[in-house]
């Protein structure tokens, strides 16, 4: 019995000191994965258009120019997808959105004849094809140049005051393109925040039918967007 005792009290040291040299288990540390900038989004945008355009109307000899320039406010809506490869700030990817500008001007001119001619230019609808290429400067900073194709909804209204008004409108649609640039930034996990600018040009545009023809009058000139947008987005996971 006594050896049974020694042989337990020989052996406590080395099990107490065993005990406390166990190593103690660390809490579990929970880490969010960010995927960068990759995944789709969609979004709202709105902000602020000059326009430019400003054809002229040939009455012989000499052409007077008219201005249709216009600034007016906008509103619509966007949807897009990002692809980034793992381990790249690159990112790149399509979206496709649509506009409602209430883009109108008007102007006059009296012809040599003292006629006048009233010019009336719409343009309420756009939408663009766009392909977007970027670099994420910083996980939550993403700088990003845009470009693709554009499409307008115009409508031409022509009035000549003679004897009695004679008028015509003219609905059709314009192709273009576009550019612009931007930044967008993260306002968390799923929303983002940005700032573009870009430029449209619809070359130039015939707006008119042949009608004021018989004032010898005709319409042509380039038409060019310039466009401030902000832009709203939810990014989808």
């Amino acid at each position: 019995m006594k050896k049974l005792l020694l042989a337990l009290l020989a052996c406590l040291p080395f099990g107490v000191a065993t005990a406390a040299d166990m190593p103690i288990k660390a809490p579990i540390q929970r880490f969010v994965v960010d995927n960068g900038w990759a995944g789709m989004y969609a979004g709202i945008n709105g902000g602020w258009n000059l326009g430019s355009f400003s054809p002229f109307v040939d009455t012989g000899p000499t052409a007077t120019k008219i201005n249709l320039d216009d600034n007016n406010p906008f509103v619509g809506g966007h949807i897009g997808y990002l692809y980034q490869g793992t381990a790249s700030n690159f990112v790149f990817g399509p979206e496709i959105g649509i506009q409602y500008w209430g883009f109108k001007s008007k102007d006059q001119v009296t012809m040599v004849t003292e006629t006048v001619v009233t010019f009336q230019q719409k343009i309420d609808f756009l939408a663009y094809a766009n392909a977007r290429a970027g670099y994420a400067l910083t996980p939550s900073l993403l700088a990003y140049v845009t470009g693709g194709a554009a499409w307008a909804h115009m409508k031409s209204d022509v009035q000549i005051d003679v004897a009695d008004v004679i008028g015509t409108t003219k609905n059709n649609s314009i192709l273009g393109w576009n550019v612009g640039a931007g930044l967008e930034f993260k306002l968390g996990e799923y929303l983002s925040l940005g700032a573009e600018y870009r430029h449209y040009d619809f070359g130039k545009v015939n707006s008119v039918d042949p009608v004021p023809q018989l004032l010898l009058a005709g319409v042509g000139d380039k038409l060019t967007v310039d466009q401030a947008m902000g832009r709203l987005s939810y990014r989808f996971h």
